[in-house]
């Protein structure tokens, strides 16, 4: 009987740590967004639908300080700013709450308040005197924009960032990401997405774990 029910709650907690994998797996796909690759670093922007016209966008920057990041040191970033879509009439954040919006791109000191573009300044969990984010590491901006008339199926953003880091001056990249549809994340951290190589290493785990409590068992 004792070994019954070690044998279904051994099961059980499988079930739940494959769960919170899957969890992990799903919080970090990017839906059917096509992702912007600049420097080494990868830029992906989403929203539930895109045929409204007022939207909640994600947007999820990965691969921050890894290898293939040509200008490592980073330590977050102050600002960044998106060129208008058509008929619009407001932006807001949402997470996190700290950002400012302004009219206007960027440059290398953050919103300037010129050009077809409107700019979030202020990310909380940025640094303007280090230490460098982890290698590989993510950040998740969320983002409401309102449209007078009209959706954002057409909306092709170019987007503008204002890094921070070790560099005197980062790329401020100013290219075109193009937005997909796919859940947003109930209230995202502002570092919450793993990495493919966390899910392999994470999923790796599992199945040695799961592997030596049946051999333990026979």
């Amino acid at each position: 009987m004792r070994s019954c029910v070690q044998k279904t709650s051994g099961l059980r907690g499988f079930a739940a740590l494959s769960s919170f994998a899957l969890g992990l797996a799903i919080f970090g796909g990017t839906a059917n967004a096509t992702a912007l690759v600049a420097d080494g670093v990868t830029y992906t922007l989403t929203a539930p639908s895109l045929s409204g016209s007022t939207e909640e966008f994600t947007l999820v920057i990965s691969g921050i300080n890894g290898a293939a990041d040509t200008e490592k040191g980073r330590y977050g970033f102050d600002a960044l700013a998106f060129n208008l879509p058509s008929h619009f009439l407001s932006a807001t954040a949402v997470t996190p709450p700290s950002f400012t919006t302004s009219s206007g791109g960027l440059n290398s000191g953050g919103c300037d308040g010129s050009g077809n573009f409107f700019c979030f300044a202020g990310f909380e969990g940025s640094s303007t005197s280090g230490p460098a984010l982890a290698a590989n590491s993510s950040l998740s901006f969320v983002f409401d924009v309102a449209l007078s008339s009209g959706d954002f199926t057409t909306w092709t953003p170019d987007l503008k960032i204002d890094w921070l880091g070790t560099k005197n001056n980062y790329d401020l990249v100013s290219k075109t990401i193009t937005p997909g549809t796919g859940p947003t994340p109930p209230n995202p951290p502002p570092v919450a997405v793993p990495e493919p190589s966390t899910l392999a290493l994470l999923g790796g785990f599992l199945m040695v774990l799961f592997g030596f409590r049946r051999f333990k068992r026979a």
